[in-house]
C-alpha cells in the first residue's frame, strides 16, 4: 500500500521563469545581457557549480554561496559589473519567487494529494524555497520539506534519499518519488521508492518508468 509521494521540486511543482535556474529574471534586468549570450553565460556557470554545492543552513549562507557564485561567473565572462549589481541579483535571488513560475493548479492538486498521501519534498535546492512554498501557500501540504543545501547532500549522491526513508521508517513498496531527471529516478527505485518520471514539456522518449506530465496523473 503507498503511504508517501515524495516530489521534487523544480519542473514537478515550478519551472524556471525564464526558462533557466539561475538565469533570473533580476539578472536579465542587471546585467542587460540578451538571449544570444545565454549560452556563454551558462557555461561560464557550468565552471563554477561546485560553489552551488556548498552546504548552506541559512539564508545567510545562501547569500554568500550566490554571492561567490555570480561573481566568478562574471569574472570567468570578463563582463564589467558593480557589485550593488551583484548583490541586487542575489538579493532577488533569495528574498523573492519571481524566479519561479508555479504549474497551473498545483495548490489544488496537492490540497487532494494531501488527503492520500503523506507529502515530502525533495529538492535540490537552498534555505529561500521555504519562503517560495509559503508565499503559494503550499507549504502546509508537506509534512517534511527536505533541502539539500541544508544537509551538505544532493540526491545524485544517494545518502539524501535515506533522510526521508529513515525518518519515517518507509519500507520498500510504501512511497512513490517522482522527479524530472531519470538519473534520480533511478536512484529512488534503487532505494525501493516507485519512481515517476515528471515530464512536463513532452522532452523525454520511453523510459523504463511510467512518464508524468502532471502531478494531477497521480490523483
Amino acid at each position: 500500500m503507498k503511504k508517501y509521494l515524495i516530489l521534487d521540486f523544480g519542473n514537478v511543482l515550478a519551472y524556471a521563469t525564464t526558462g533557466y535556474w539561475f538565469i533570473t529574471p533580476s539578472f536579465i534586468t542587471e546585467t542587460g545581457l540578451k538571449e544570444d549570450a545565454f549560452d556563454e553565460i551558462l557555461s561560464s556557470m557550468q565552471q563554477h557549480k561546485d560553489i552551488l554545492s556548498r552546504q548552506a543552513s541559512t539564508l545567510d549562507d545562501e547569500y554568500q554561496l550566490f554571492y561567490d557564485f555570480y561573481s566568478a561567473t562574471f569574472k570567468t565572462l570578463n563582463f564589467s559589473i558593480s557589485e550593488e549589481k551583484i548583490k541586487k541579483i542575489v538579493d532577488n535571488f533569495i528574498h523573492t519567487s519571481d524566479k519561479y513560475t508555479l504549474f497551473p493548479h498545483i495548490k489544488e492538486y496537492l490540497e487532494v494529494l494531501s488527503k492520500k498521501y503523506t507529502l515530502l519534498l525533495l529538492t535540490d535546492n537552498w534555505p529561500c524555497v521555504f519562503n517560495t512554498l509559503k508565499e503559494a501557500q503550499i507549504d502546509k501540504y508537506f509534512t517534511k520539506v527536505y533541502v539539500s543545501s541544508i544537509y551538505g547532500s544532493e540526491k545524485k549522491d544517494k545518502v539524501f534519499f535515506d533522510y526521508p526513508i529513515n525518518d519515517f521508517k518507509i519500507k520498500k513498496g510504501e512511497a512513490l518519488f517522482v522527479d524530472d531527471t531519470l538519473e534520480l529516478v533511478e536512484i529512488g527505485q534503487e532505494k525501493g521508492l516507485e519512481g515517476y518520471l515528471m515530464d512536463p514539456f513532452f522532452k523525454h522518449p520511453a523510459c523504463p518508468y511510467p512518464i508524468i506530465h502532471s502531478i494531477k496523473e497521480l490523483i
